[in-house]
């Protein structure tokens, strides 16, 4: 290769490695104090979850989609998922009891690959109890002291960070404007393990039901994985009564009620 040629390959990176730096948005330091109760309040205000949605899973640019999905929390304590097809046939049903998942298979296989084989299941590393908090635009129940610090944003709305250890959950929440009471509306929790991503969950188009904020759009996303699962509510309710018969996975699968 001429000199010449070889002078540009060399030069533009350095140019660019010489750029400055673009600055970092300051965020200013709050107390924690006050926000942490607010998500504490949030969470202690929720008690179960029933509803209809839409489910589409990417994995490594293969998607599925599932157009029915019953969905089920029992607070952080039992959860049920379950998709239909086009004639209303179960295709998948997926329970958590508190103690053990399950799933049943469309050919009516039962497995059962535990708490921590949810990753298998639905391609992001979270745990049950993780899962129903995310699935109500929640934190988990702190049952241990957990270090805590809150920043404001330029825009108006707060980071709020929880550590314990190697993990590092940030809540980007905001005050609800639309809310006499000024609730606070999370819009997104990101969950890191010696700093690295484990997952984000991102919330879009609250509603208040049942004087409870609830995202219409949950998307749960891995970026660097290229795994996302997007969860759209169509039908929601919110702190109703819930069956126990629907967090058990019998032989015989009852219809969905």
């Amino acid at each position: 290769m001429k000199i010449s040629r070889l002078i540009p390959v060399v030069l533009i990176p350095l140019l660019f490695a010489c750029l400055p730096k673009k600055p970092e948005i300051p965020l200013t330091e709050v107390p924690s104090g006050p926000l942490f109760q607010m998500l504490d309040q949030r969470r202690q205000s929720f008690t179960g979850l029933k509803a209809v949605a839409s489910v589409e899973a990417v994995r490594s640019g293969h998607k599925r989609s599932y157009d029915t999905v019953g969905i089920m929390v029992d607070d952080q304590r039992r959860f049920r998922v379950e998709a239909y097809g086009p004639l209303g046939q179960s295709l998948m049903t997926l329970v958590w009891d508190g103690t053990d998942v399950a799933l049943r298979l469309e050919d009516g296989r039962i497995v059962r690959p535990g708490p921590a084989g949810l990753e298998k299941i639905i391609g992001v590393a979270i745990d049950a109890g993780d899962l129903c908090s995310v699935l109500s635009a929640n934190v988990p129940a702190a049952v241990q002291p957990v270090e805590t610090r809150a920043f404001l944003k330029p825009d108006g709305s707060f980071l709020i960070e929880l550590s314990r250890g190697d993990t590092l959950r940030r809540v980007h929440a905001q005050l609800s404007e639309s809310d006499p009471d000024r609730t606070l509306r999370i819009t997104a929790i990101e969950l890191f393990r010696s700093g690295k991503l484990i997952y984000r969950a991102l919330y879009e188009q609250m509603e208040q039901i049942s004087h409870y904020l609830i995202p219409k759009t949950i998307r749960i996303e891995n970026p660097e994985r290229k795994i996302s699962l997007t969860i759209v509510y169509d039908e929601t309710d919110v702190n109703v009564p819930l069956n126990d018969d629907a967090f058990r996975l019998p032989d015989a699968e009852a219809p969905w009620q």
